[in-house]
């Protein structure tokens, strides 16, 4: 079956405190992390939360999540990336907007 992500605020929102509970929220605020294998594996499979991050981006049940393959998982996971890389790649025109369109203090004049 074919999944489409959701890359929207509240989902980017549930998505960095899922990924911040298992030590990787680096992987959407570019921070540093630190991975403890067996914990991480503890948390995505034993207590399964991959079915939930999984469930949360495709806005599917994490039961159904179950059903898939590793392969499956990974091309959802990739594709949720994929689409929210593509979603910011704006930010560093509106930034640049942004700084340029502030006024000029009236001591630097």
């Amino acid at each position: 079956m074919e999944y489409a992500v959701n890359t929207t605020l509240d989902t980017l929102a549930e998505a960095y405190i899922i990924l911040a509970d298992l030590g990787l929220a680096g992987m959407l605020d570019g921070g540093a992390m630190e991975i403890r294998p067996n914990e991480l594996l503890d948390a995505l499979f034993a207590k399964k939360r991959l079915h939930e991050f999984l469930a949360l981006i495709t806005g599917s049940a994490a039961e159904e999540m179950g059903k898939l393959r590793p392969s499956e998982a990974l091309d959802i996971v990739s594709a949720f990336f994929l689409d929210l890389s593509a979603e910011l790649r704006c930010l560093p025109g509106i930034l640049t907007s942004i700084t340029s369109a502030r006024p000029t203090p009236p001591s630097a004049k």
